[in-house]
């Protein structure tokens, strides 16, 4: 080899040992954010934080990085996940306790926070999440979280299309500014014990896919987009367990997507609306344990919903006779109403 020949080689080998040495050590900032949230946390029955060790964090358990940057961009550590290898895979139940520290904010590429099912994690949500603004998916379901859901989640966060964070111990409202998630997706803050009302401006989340905010306190009416297409994805709508009021907005025929619909246990009143009859995917229904009336359009415009599977109406005004045609319904397999029927339907049962 040339002497010139060799003196490339060994600066190319030097550029690459630099370039390796330099992936090994995480940034400063991921590093102290890191061990910041480890010294949050007391115990760990999966021991996974116990392999958070030395400064090549991105190789740690739960913890993926930027191939570019090398900067932290998942938190994964969820109460359930597989542990092994694709021949031999082991699922692993695991807990958490301790706190959520204010540490985090110093992973500013931070895309995916994941903590589902730790079910010890206590305390807030640090106020700091709200600096980063690179999430996508925030999924803390199943912990013993405190408080309120900080406004910056609402105001700064606007790249979310996952925000999970039902059954734990939330308390206060959802923000009227929840309108400004336009990437939201996913929405589930089932389970806690928010109050006050569902804001208006959840109808202008136009990327929208499913909502569950069941089983808390919430008041006041059911929002539904006032005009069709504001919500042209959605799948599922449940607000089951509240003390909601008023009627079912007939708008609520908007929603053509809608496969499941369900708002039991709630305090509305007056007729299911015939507009319930242009949701054809629809394919379960609950409004049982209301104060709801059958209108005569409705048990007309009843037979298109052929998809429907399950049908819950019972504890309501509801006298029938429901409409002959739900006999024919291939896939209604579990019904619920709580008066006689002049047709018998499958799957049916009284309470």
């Amino acid at each position: 080899m040339a002497p010139h020949h060799f003196i490339c080689f060994l600066a190319l080998v030097s550029l690459m040992i630099t370039n390796t040495s330099a992936h090994k050590a995480c940034h400063p900032d991921d590093l102290k954010g890191l061990y910041g949230f480890e010294a949050g946390i007391h115990s760990d029955t999966s021991r996974r934080l116990s392999k958070w060790k030395g400064q090549d964090c991105c190789n740690w358990p739960g913890i993926s990085c930027h191939s570019t940057t090398g900067r932290v961009k998942e938190i994964n550590l969820p109460g359930y996940y597989v542990d092994g290898d694709d021949e031999s895979p082991t699922f692993v139940s695991s807990t958490m306790s301790g706190s959520i520290s204010s540490s985090i904010s110093l992973l500013t590429s931070l895309e995916i926070l994941n903590l589902n099912k730790l079910v010890g994690l206590t305390g807030p949500i640090p106020q700091s999440i709200g600096v980063l603004k690179n999430l996508k998916e925030i999924n803390l379901h199943t912990n013993k979280i405190s408080g309120p859901i900080p406004e910056c989640i609402f105001t700064n966060l606007t790249s979310l299309s996952i925000l999970n964070l039902g059954n734990n111990l939330l308390t206060g409202g959802i923000s009227e500014s929840i309108g400004n998630l336009q990437a939201l997706q996913r929405l589930t803050l089932s389970n806690n014990s928010l109050t006050g009302k569902i804001p208006h401006s959840i109808t202008k989340i136009r990327s929208i896919f499913g909502i569950n905010l069941d089983k808390n306190q919430l008041v006041g009416g059911i929002q539904c987009p006032s005009s069709p297409g504001q919500w042209p994805s959605i799948n599922f709508l449940v607000l089951e367990n509240n003390r909601l009021t008023g009627s079912i907005p007939d708008s609520i025929g908007y929603l053509t997507t809608l496969s499941t619909l369900s708002l039991s246990y709630n305090q509305l009143t007056g007729p299911i609306p015939s507009g319930l009859g242009k949701i054809k995917k629809l394919q379960t229904l609950k409004v049982n344990n209301n104060q709801l009336s059958l209108g005569h359009q409705l048990s007309i415009s009843f037979c298109g919903l052929t998809q429907l599977s399950v049908l819950y109406i019972s504890q309501n005004k509801i006298q029938g006779p429901l409409p002959a045609c739900l006999s024919s319904f291939k896939y209604l397999t579990n019904v619920d109403v709580s008066f006689k029927r002049s047709t018998p339907l499958p799957g049916a049962h009284k309470q």
